[in-house]
């Protein structure tokens, strides 16, 4: 793990209470579909980059029931990683970096396993998609 990142991930505090992201304003949430965004997150994303095709994705995950509040593509990412996980975060994040097009780099935490972070990079021309899986 790279020591940087992992000792920022330590420092700023968040509504979720094991999430330690690097920039907390950019920490984005999802609830899940039709919930109330006062309810517990079920999934954290810290994103950086963007994402091509948001539109599309966007309006599916909309038709789904997931409600935006922001116009970010980590609230995006979010959503999506939520709608896909079906018990398995590690799938999830895999599955939904297969459906992102442009070049993101971003860190995934569950909250029924908050002991886990999850980072990933979709891939460019110079380097093949990495996911990695850190455990607490």
């Amino acid at each position: 793990m790279n020591l940087p990142i992992a000792m920022a991930f330590q420092r700023a505090p968040t509504p979720f209470p094991h999430f330690m992201p690097l920039d907390p304003a950019r920490t984005q949430f999802s609830h899940g579909p039709n919930r109330h965004p006062d309810s517990l997150p079920r999934v954290a994303v810290l994103h950086h980059g963007h994402v091509d095709n948001h539109h599309a994705l966007r309006a599916q995950l909309q038709d789904r029931g997931y409600p935006f509040q922001t116009h970010s593509d980590g609230e995006l990412i979010a959503h999506l990683i939520d709608a896909i996980h079906q018990g398995n975060p590690l799938q999830a994040v895999h599955r939904a970096l297969a459906l992102l097009q442009g070049q993101s780099t971003f860190a995934v935490q569950f909250h029924d396993q908050p002991q886990r972070l999850i980072t990933a990079q979709s891939s460019t021309a110079q380097t093949p998609s990495q996911v990695i899986d850190l455990r607490a």
